[in-house]
């Protein structure tokens, strides 16, 4: 079954599979719900030989935040955070700078960093 990974954007219920996923998040689909997704710009058709796959739920949300201070990150320019993340700086905590976020900029450098690590 083919693999993809929502890329940008918040969170959609995907009513196709009855699943709500966020940016990040990987579902298995079949053939016909794999066509529907790649028309949309929003997901991208995962190389399951090359990625590690793992089932995403609520109880992983906030795994990586440990350690990780939400109020002293957003007290920074956004600009600044963008240049950590696309630096490589905070990769430990990127699912949790995506989920306090309030800077499409930062959220962009998100998805950019995301896709520089899977390669």
């Amino acid at each position: 079954m083919p693999v993809y990974e929502k890329t940008t954007g918040g969170s959609v219920l995907l009513r196709g599979i009855d699943r709500r996923v966020s940016r990040g998040d990987r579902v298995d689909v079949d053939g016909e719900f794999a066509d529907y997704l790649d028309g949309r710009s929003d997901f991208r058709p995962v190389d399951v030989q090359d990625a590690d796959f793992r089932e995403v739920d609520e109880t992983d949300a906030g795994d990586d935040s440990e350690g990780f201070d939400t109020e002293a990150w957003l007290d920074e320019p956004y600009q600044e955070r963008a240049d950590r993340v696309l630096d490589g700086d905070v990769d430990d905590h990127l699912e949790a700078i995506d989920e306090a976020e309030t800077s499409d900029t930062v959220h962009d450098a998100v998805g950019q960093r995301r896709a520089e690590l899977e390669e």
